[in-house]
């Protein structure tokens, strides 16, 4: 991907400022009167992908091409002709075809957040968190989290229940007994409850199992290991996705050097088994684990995920359903280094929740970002929340899209620097 800034550092003196593009998707190109042309969503298979070079001229013609064959939608190369015959009339079908959206609309703008409903639903002395919320078939709201003495012996595995749409909730029910990360939850398209996190195999081998629910959660059915052996696939820590009655899910393991990559299921039976997919880190990437992952336009998947090193945030794009990835994408520069990274659709918005990690800075912060062009960049930066203890006591967070548009958010945090988070919520509001 290439950034504006450090395009400029090498060509100073040229009149093109900067291209942006993220494996095969042009986004952004400026020429040199300083106008962006945004073309949002056309796809550029077919450009002639050449380098720059020191020549002004050659490199405004070489992007006023691009522009043109994206925003038009040509399905093959468009042929070279000479540049002073065609160069002007190039120019001015870029600045038709690209001044404004296809209806003739600009792109929406970012205009901030609003929150509300702030509720602390469990606050007693414990290490309460990593909680997920799904809205079961019978309307009633179903919240999992882990219960413990700190961070890593945490081993109750908690439901409880909501009719009120996050207001009151039953009393904590104690389900599961596991000292593993993290339970979550879904809604499977035939109206199941599908609840994963990490057990031991009878070996004492860790990895990420399943179970259903036929009764919106009340009971549940016997665990199904996602992969053989066990730990090759350690958690799916992040929402699932349902699109067209196929369920998707990112899960991460290792990699076998040390690293970990991160992985794309599949589920045409509404959960009742899965499918191990494509590989979402490619082969020159950094380590990946945590991932989130959403449909940001037809066949079009984002995965944005936490690096291993905990030093950059990174994405990869597919135009196949999850079926290939293009080429990591470092999102730092645009939202820092994030853990846990949350995807959620809402309205025209695309939100990204996180745990900011920054080693330095105190309180830790809870964040999220939106995008309005399909998660090629995020903007509206608003702090959610702070949390006081570790990095570890807080700002991991499940979100559940509300039947008004808005968006439900469910969080652990420490509030009183005794590392003893408690669980808590927000409605979040766009606009």
């Amino acid at each position: 991907m290439f950034r504006p800034d450090s395009l400029k550092s090498q060509y100073q003196d040229e009149e093109v400022d900067a291209i942006e593009q993220k494996s095969e998707h042009l986004e952004h190109v400026r020429l040199s009167d300083g106008k962006w042309r945004y073309c949002r969503g056309y796809h550029t298979r077919h450009v002639q992908k050449r380098p720059f070079v020191k020549a002004a001229v050659r490199l405004e013609w070489d992007l006023a091409l691009a522009t043109l064959e994206a925003c038009a939608g040509f399905e093959s190369p468009i042929t070279v002709t000479p540049m002073k015959a065609i160069l002007p009339f190039i120019l001015i079908i870029t600045a038709t075809a690209c001044s404004s959206s296809p209806s003739g609309q600009s792109p929406p703008v970012p205009s901030g957040f609003s929150i509300s409903d702030r509720l602390v639903i469990e606050s007693d002395g414990t290490y309460n968190s990593t909680p997920a919320v799904a809205q079961a078939e019978n309307g009633d709201w179903v919240l999992s989290y882990r219960k413990g003495l700190d961070h890593v012996d945490s081993p109750l595995v908690i439901l409880r229940r909501s009719q009120d749409h996050g207001q009151t909730w039953s009393p904590e029910a104690v389900y599961f007994d596991t000292s593993q990360p993290d339970p979550t939850l879904a809604l499977t398209p035939d109206g199941r409850l599908l609840i994963e996190f990490v057990k031991l195999d009878p070996n004492g081998v860790a990895g990420s199992a399943y179970s259903l629910s036929q009764d919106n959660g009340l009971t549940w059915g016997a665990f199904t290991f996602f992969d053989n052996p066990v730990s090759n696939t350690y958690a799916f820590p992040t929402s699932f996705l349902t699109v067209a009655g196929t369920m998707y899910a990112a899960s991460y393991g290792p990699h076998g050097d040390g690293t970990d990559d991160s992985t794309l299921w599949d589920s045409v039976d509404s959960g009742t088994s899965w499918i191990k997919g494509s590989v979402i880190r490619q082969a020159t990437d950094a380590g990946i684990n945590e991932t989130a992952i959403a449909e940001v336009g037809p066949r079009t998947f984002l995965a944005v995920s936490r690096d291993d090193l905990n030093t950059n945030t990174w994405a990869h794009f597919s135009d196949d359903s999850g079926v290939t990835w293009g080429n990591q994408i470092d999102y730092t520069p645009q939202v820092g280094v994030l853990q846990l990274p949350q995807l959620i659709q809402a309205g025209n918005a695309l939100l990204l929740f996180g745990r900011q990690f920054n080693p330095t800075a105190f309180p830790n912060q809870f964040v999220v970002f939106a995008s309005f062009d399909g998660g090629m960049t995020f903007t509206d930066r608003t702090v959610l929340d702070t949390y006081t203890g570790e990095s570890i006591d807080g700002g991991y967070c499940w979100p559940l899209l509300m039947g008004d548009g808005n968006v439900f958010v469910v969080y652990y945090g420490d509030s009183h620097n005794l590392r003893q988070p408690d669980i808590k919520s927000l409605v979040l509001q766009l606009g």
